[in-house]
Order: structure tokens, then sequence, then C-alpha cells
């Protein structure tokens, strides 16, 4: 007789089609009957009993700023300003960390790095050292494991950058991407195909392949079980050797002679990287170096203002050619359709560019965390709302699964929480209205008046505070001796929030290791006389007790 443990396993291989008719027969009833009631399962599923489908489209390093609908008045956006107009547009949404590999896991798992393990990029000249299958978020619950084993049809078309590429992330049965995190080129790529690859001949932008791949998606979806369609666009980017001069996409002539003299900064180039340069000539063989001097290029570079607004308006296009392919097969009302990025990237205030991690200490800046969120789904989600609600990443992934349906499916130990309830008109019970996000060895908390970062020792500097209600641009911190009971109120929530949810194992702050590459391991192995090192352990795969 077979336990509940390994039926639920069973049941879990059913649903991916990894179960054989013999092993099938082999069930109980109740297990087939289980299996039969799930949605998307049975023959009693129809498109109007089940949930709906869900296109999560999260773009790479875009700031909100550089998007109609959030206030810009240069870059043209149309499609995704229609889509913030029928759907909830949020203003207060935050990234929990400033590099694309944390942010990227904590979307998929509604977890913190201080959880997942993943505290900055994964180093494309790492690749080799890690196993084929080797995923970051292997041993956790994880959003398209979750959907795929409650009867979607689950694909990833972009870029992922949160493992090895050649290998799909557990829960994704079509895989489309490219081999890298750091984006090298917009129009030469070697993509990876569900097991082939080939090569972009240089005359489709990448992010246009990806657009007409996802496309193709819709196009092909048999409406057999409702889907989930994670696209990821790599851009707008904004770093170098992408960004940094002109480039020859279908957008990039409107924007030539323009000045963008309302929103782009206008500041002089960071004394910290000039420092970090110290006067040497540079060497392409040293890639710090070499990228502080492209930094250093694209400062108040024309060519290179004119190549970053057109990348925002390719995302764009990308968003509508998607969403015209929804429209054409009549999926746009009954499929959720959430708009993101990972994080934003600096493109010149306080004279910065590049992430959060880019200067030591960290630089938590709203510039970089605070990130555009739309979600989209006619005659649920009421049209032309726009919410101050503050959101952090770890609360989408529950906010999904409750609108979906799946409110009661645990998600171990997560700081997140859903507000599904909001997305309707509802009100929401007890909303604690501040988010939390870290980079390594500085964390922060963020309020509707008050941003706090704190560091992990006196090496690394003082704590700050802003008003960022009087003070938006974080210009100037606070003396925080005048502000003593906001910076002991802030202080303790910040420790009371990692002390609850940081796995000790992941918790550099208390001796844990990353997952990831980080610049800061030299570092600490030095104040700490530790070993901090990457774990590049193969985690055993997540089991959904479905």
């Amino acid at each position: 007789m077979k336990s509940k443990q390994d039926e639920s396993k069973f049941l879990q291989a059913v649903i991916n089609g990894k179960i054989s008719r013999r092993e099938f027969l082999g069930l109980s009833a109740a297990a087939i009957g289980a299996l039969a009631l799930m949605p998307g399962c049975g023959d009693s599923s129809t498109p109007t009993s089940r949930p709906p489908n869900v296109l999560f489209i999260l773009s790479d390093n875009q700031p909100a700023s550089m998007l109609g609908c959030y206030g810009n008045s240069d870059i043209r956006t149309p499609n995704i300003d229609r889509l913030a107009s029928e759907g909830v547009r949020f203003t207060q949404a935050f990234a929990c960390n400033g590099l694309c590999s944390p942010t990227r896991a904590s979307l998929m798992t509604g977890l913190i790095p201080s959880q997942h393990g993943i505290h900055d990029w994964i180093d494309d000249n790492t690749l080799t050292e890690l196993k084929e299958d080797w995923c970051a978020v292997r041993e956790f619950r994880t959003l398209p494991l979750t959907l795929a084993n409650r009867g979607y049809q689950t694909a990833m078309i972009g870029k992922y950058h949160m493992g090895n590429p050649h290998s799909p992330m557990p829960g994704f049965q079509d895989w489309i991407t490219f081999p890298y995190g750091h984006t090298l080129d917009f129009w030469k790529d070697t993509i990876i195909d569900n097991g082939k690859e080939y090569e972009l001949s240089g005359d489709e932008h990448i992010v246009e392949h990806f657009a007409r791949r996802g496309v193709e998606y819709i196009q092909n979806y048999t409406h057999k079980k409702p889907f989930y369609l994670q696209l990821n666009f790599d851009a707008p980017y904004l770093l170098p050797p992408t960004n940094l001069g002109p480039d020859k996409n279908r957008f990039y002539n409107y924007y030539v002679g323009m000045n963008f003299t309302e929103w782009w900064p206008r500041e002089k180039f960071s004394q910290i990287f000039e420092d970090m340069i110290g006067g040497r000539p540079d060497d392409p063989n040293d890639e710090e170096l070499h990228m502080l001097y492209m930094l250093k290029e694209m400062h108040l570079d024309r060519e290179s203002m004119w190549n970053t607004a057109s990348q925002n308006a390719v995302v764009d296009y990308g968003v509508g050619m998607v969403m015209d392919a929804l429209k054409k097969a009549g999926l746009d009302e009954n499929t959720l359709v959430i708009y993101s990025t990972d994080q934003a990237d600096f493109y010149g205030q306080h004279g910065l560019y590049g992430h959060t991690n880019y200067t030591i200490p960290s630089s938590l800046y709203d510039a970089l965390l605070n990130v555009p969120l739309i979600m989209r789904q006619p005659k649920t989600i009421k049209s032309s709302q726009v919410s101050d609600l503050m959101i952090g990443q770890y609360d989408i992934f529950p906010t999904i699964l409750d609108h979906l349906g799946f409110g009661n499916v645990r998600i171990e130990n997560t700081p997140g929480h859903s507000f599904s309830p909001h997305l309707k008109g509802q009100s929401l019970q007890d909303w604690s209205n501040e988010v939390y996000f870290e980079q390594e060895e500085s964390r922060g908390i963020r309020t509707s008046r008050y941003a706090y970062w704190k560091r992990l020792n006196d090496y690394f500097g003082p704590a700050l505070l802003f008003d960022v209600v009087n003070d938006p641009g974080q210009n100037k911190p606070l003396i925080l001796s005048e502000h003593k009971d906001i910076v002991d109120e802030l202080d303790k929530k910040l420790n009371e929030f990692f002390n609850r949810y940081s796995d000790p194992q992941y918790d550099l702050w208390r001796g844990g290791k990353t997952k990831s590459y980080t610049g800061r391991t030299k570092l600490v192995n030095d104040l700490f006389k530790t070993d901090w090192e990457w774990d590049k352990s193969d985690k055993p795969l997540f089991i959904d007790s479905v």
C-alpha cells in the first residue's frame, strides 16, 4: 500500500507526464479522485470553470521613471501605458535587492535573499562549475512548479539567470532562453530552444525575438489547460556595452536630437567611481576597471541617452506584440497580465550608474529599488486604478496564487502576503505598509515617510535615514541623533524582520553562505576571518504535496 506521501509524488508525476499507465493504475481511488478534481485535469475543466491564464512580463533593469504611465513625457511606451489604464498601476512597489539573480529568485519563491541564498548575480564565467541542471532555487516552492502541479501548462521565454540555462528551471515545460545573465549584445546571441541551440543573425533585436516566440506560444495554445507564460525581456538594461553609444533598433532615430532635460540627471560623474578608478589607465582585461571606464564614457553621452530611451520603446513594442496576440486569440479577458522588472539601475542619479553594489557600501536608493508593477485582468481587476500600497517583491507570488484560487497553498516562512483583494477593490486587513530589502552588507526598510539603511558593521559606515516626502531624491540624509525615536523604531522593525525570516545558512550577517558570486567575499573573509564562499551544492528538488 502506498503512503499519502508516495501518492502525492505520483500525482505530481502524472501532471508532469512522467508516470506510466501501469503506475497510474496503482494509485488509490482517492488519489485518482483528487487528481480529477484538480484545476485543468479531467473532462469537466472548461475555460469558464478553471483559473485564468497568467502572462508575467518581466523587463531587465528598468526604472519606473522611464515609462510614460509613471510620468515620463519623452519616452514613448503606449502599450505599457494602455496596460496600466486597463488595470492597476502600483507606485510603491519595491525590489528586495539590487541585482537580477536575487530579485528573480524572490519573484519565483516569495522569499528574500537571506532565505533563498542568492545575494548577487550568478557570474556567467562560473557556469562551467555548475551541474547542467543546477538551479539556485530548486529546494523551494516556486511559481512555475506550483502552477504546473495544479494543471497549468508552463513556459519560460527570455532571460533566466537563476541557474544553468541549458536545463529548464523545474516546473517549466517549454524553455527558450539564452546562455548569459549579463547582456553583451542585443542583436547577436545564442538561443537555447527546448534543448536545441541556434544563433540570431543580427537582424532581429533579442527582445523582439523573445516577443515573437511569445506570440507563437499564444497562437499555438490549445485551450486544454490554463497557461502560465513567463516572458522575460533582457532590456532596456542601462549598462554597457549594450547601452553605450548608438543602436540600430527601430526606435533609435526617433530619439536622436532629444535632450531629456526634464528628467535625465545632469550631476557630475561620481567621485566614488573616480576614486575606484584611482587614476589607472583603462584595461579591457580588468573587468571591473573597464566597466568603470565604460560607465564614465556613458555619462551624459547623448548617443547613449538616445540608445537607452529607445530600448525602453523596444520593450514596449514587445509588450504590444504579445498583448495583440492575446486579444486576437480571444484570451485577453481571461488572462492575468503582470508587468514589472527585476530592479532598476542608476542612469546618472547621484552621479552613479549600474547596480546597488557598484559602490561600497551599497546604495539602496529608491531610484534603484522602486520598480514598475502593473496588473490587468478585465472584469476582475478594475481599470484605471493607481495604488500607493507598499508592495515588496516577496508579496507577488502569494498574490498570484491567491488570485488564481490557490490561496491555501503554503509558501513556507514567506514574508509575503497576498494583496489580491486589493486588486478587486476590497480592503486589506492589517496590511503592513512598509517594505524590506537587502544587499549583502546593507539592509533597509522603506515606509511611506522614511527610508532607513543599516550596515553590517562600522567598517561600512553609519546608518542612513532619509525623509522621502520632503527629499524624494534622497539627497540629504537626516542627522540620526536628531531623529533618535524614528531611528530606534525603524531599526527595531528591521532587526525583527530579518531575525524572523532569514535562514541562518544563507544569512550573511550571521556567517551564512551565498549561492551566487559576491563582490564582497574577500572583504568579509578578511573582516571576520571566515570562509564565506559560494555554495554550489546540489539541493534536493522541492516536493509539492498536491
